[in-house]
């Protein structure tokens, strides 16, 4: 009913209610869920690349903190000079743009089933990975993680047993 008015009464502005915003994981998975059992269903951008949580543990000599410590260390931030960066700030040189980097705006969540100890690097990490190019970034890290899986074998192989009484 177009232009129908109530008079004294006053109804308050209505909008429509926006679809909420996905949160998008990005980082460690901290969870009790065992590491191959892809049970906890989130969000990630899309371009996101999720390092297992054998190579996790790997990284961390067995030890899934020590290993979300070492992904840290290497994917946390870190620029050349030590200091942080602010979330959304550029990671070139003098605040300079680097090529294939997004500079903010939507990005395409993608649903996963994940597990815990798993880590996941966003697009821009990837990118990063493959200097400037997401898909070398995914080449490289997949390279990654097979040169991981068979260094972790070598070394549990050159293991002593369990030691005897």
């Amino acid at each position: 009913m177009k232009g129908f008015k109530i008079p004294h009464l006053k109804v308050p502005h209505f909008t429509m209610p926006q679809a909420p915003q996905q949160k998008l994981h990005v980082g460690p998975i901290h969870s009790p869920v065992a590491g191959r059992t892809d049970h906890l269903p989130m969000h990630v951008a899309s371009g996101s690349y999720v390092i297992p949580a054998d190579i996790i543990s790997a990284m961390g000599e067995g030890n899934t903190m020590a290993g979300f410590k070492q992904m840290k260390r290497v994917f946390g931030g870190m620029p050349y000079s030590g200091s942080r960066m602010p979330y959304g700030a550029s990671g070139g040189p003098y605040g300079a743009e680097m090529p294939g980097k997004a500079a903010g705006g939507e990005t395409d969540s993608v649903p996963i089933v994940a597990a815990g100890g798993e880590y996941v690097l966003s697009p821009e990490q990837v990118t990063a990975v493959g200097e400037g190019d997401m898909e070398v970034g995914h080449r490289v890290l997949d390279e990654f993680v097979k040169r991981m899986r068979a260094k972790t074998i070598k070394t549990l192989q050159k293991l002593p047993g369990p030691k005897k009484d």
